[in-house]
């Protein structure tokens, strides 16, 4: 058997082949020495595309080990679309299996995660339910699938108990660049930087949230045709008021064509939002310096926009 590794955004994943086809993909570090194959470039081509968000087509050769029963129940799941997902009860009956439980035990048994896509088996009601890599892995490999949109980083304060009641809030934000510098909204009462963007509505599109909130909170008017996504980050914490806060901030480039005035909510106005178009070294150096005064309430959201902000110097569109 020959062992390797590769490095995602959910964290390490360990991959074993029998010289020709992928026997296992398991979360968590390769325990055995690393080889170089062929079928191991193959699959790390087929994960890098996967991880940008896009579909990468067929997978390269797969043999799980599994008795028959297994076996079909796995090669259904292979047939569930990227972006899609499907009921135990729906995957039984694919299968041609009467017990949705048995079905269950085929999926917790899945040797080969992500390739074979078990996280994509949801309950009848559309609950998450278990799964190899944790609930948030789930959450977040299915996100990535639905929006279609890369995973830039994940900041888990780790403050919460696994498996509490999760309360999840959306948000949109807007990159918008001219001249080297971004547009970000500035807080005059607590000094830091943020992407002009806010919480996406119920029944709202991410790029009507994206429009509505950049000109109500910055006052830019964007082009809705130069929207275009770059990525989403997700922040998983323990709420102020429910055992887990989850929120995925969906960040869109985009090119803005008119200022108009602002219409802030109360805080907003409290806090003196105010459109500033930044070095975004400076919005680095000054959101990274107050992370250590304001550790409880802005911390994630400093650090985020940080972070974002490294992610655009290192990609060359700043």
């Amino acid at each position: 058997m020959f062992y390797t590794q590769y490095d995602s955004p959910v964290g390490p994943l360990a991959l074993a082949s029998d010289g020709t086809s992928l026997t296992e993909l398991r979360f968590g570090p390769s325990p055995k020495q690393i080889t170089d194959l062929p079928l191991f470039r193959a699959a790390f081509a087929w994960l890098d595309e996967y991880f940008l968000g896009r579909d990468p087509g067929p997978t390269p050769p797969l043999s799980p080990a599994g008795t028959a029963f297994q076996q079909r129940v796995w090669r259904e799941l292979v047939r569930v679309p990227f972006g899609d997902t499907v009921s135990y009860g729906a995957l039984a009956k694919a299968a041609g299996c009467g017990s949705p439980r048995a079905v269950g035990q085929a999926v917790h048994n899945n040797p080969i995660a992500i390739l074979i896509p078990c996280h994509r088996v949801i309950g009848a009601d559309g609950s998450l339910t278990g799964f190899a890599g944790g609930l948030d892995t789930k959450r977040r490999l299915l996100t990535l699938e639905e929006s279609r949109m890369r995973l830039l980083f994940t900041l888990d304060a780790q403050n919460y108990t696994e498996g509490g009641k999760a309360f999840s809030r959306p948000s949109a934000r807007a990159i918008v660049i001219r001249d080297g510098r971004v547009a970000m909204v500035y807080s005059r009462k607590f000094r830091h930087y943020k992407f002009p963007g806010g919480g996406i509505e119920p029944g709202e599109s991410r790029e009507a949230a994206l429009l509505r909130e950049a000109r109500e909170e910055a006052g830019l008017v964007l082009d809705p045709q130069s929207v275009r996504p770059y990525g989403f980050v997700h922040r998983i914490e323990r709420g102020d008021a429910e055992p887990i806060f989850l929120q995925d901030n969906f960040y869109h480039l985009a090119l803005a064509v008119a200022a108009v005035p602002q219409e802030l909510d109360g805080y907003e106005a409290e806090e003196g939002y105010t459109l500033r178009w930044v070095d975004p070294r400076e919005a680095i150096r000054q959101n990274k310096a107050l992370t250590s005064v304001y550790k409880r309430k802005y911390h994630t959201m400093l650090l985020r926009e940080a972070m974002v902000l490294e992610h655009l110097l290192a990609e060359g569109l700043l």
